[in-house]
């Protein structure tokens, strides 16, 4: 698994558990990080102690990218929502799966916002994580909504 891969699962759990709340942003993105992405981090091998989230380089990386993924989602939400009631035809935002919504919602900030990100590799990568994470209809879901933000964008 690559270091923006698990920035992008934890990005994708921290936005399903706040679903939109943006009360203490930091606060909560820092208490995230240091209690439950360290241990995914162990159980994933990026780092072998908690002690480890503060020396090595790398996991500096991963919180980066995770941190900027979720304010910039956050940040973002009414425009990145906006999109996705327009391209989610006869499904409202509400309905969709949390998963699913949040997988939207992370991808299409990194296609409006992340230049630098191929989409191909976007769409890409959120269609492994709704594999992961999501049911079985998810990745075509997560796919064909995606696809037409591409196109729109």
């Amino acid at each position: 698994m690559t270091k923006r891969r698990k920035a992008r699962e934890l990005a994708l759990q921290f936005l399903y558990e706040e679903d939109g709340n943006v009360n203490n942003l930091d606060y909560k993105i820092n208490c995230f990080y240091n209690d439950f992405a360290s241990e995914s981090l162990m159980r994933d091998g990026f780092i072998k102690t908690k002690e480890d989230l503060n020396r090595k380089k790398d996991i500096f990386q991963i919180f980066d990218f995770f941190a900027n993924i979720v304010r910039g989602t956050l940040s973002n939400l009414e425009k990145i929502d906006g999109l996705i009631r327009t391209l989610a035809k006869n499904w409202t935002i509400e309905r969709m799966s949390r998963v699913d919504r949040n997988i939207l919602r992370l991808s299409i900030y990194e296609i409006l916002f992340i230049p630098e990100t191929p989409k191909n590799v976007v769409i890409n990568e959120a269609i492994e994580i709704a594999k992961k994470f999501g049911n079985d209809e998810s990745p075509a879901f997560i796919n064909g909504i995606l696809d037409a933000a591409v196109k729109v964008k």
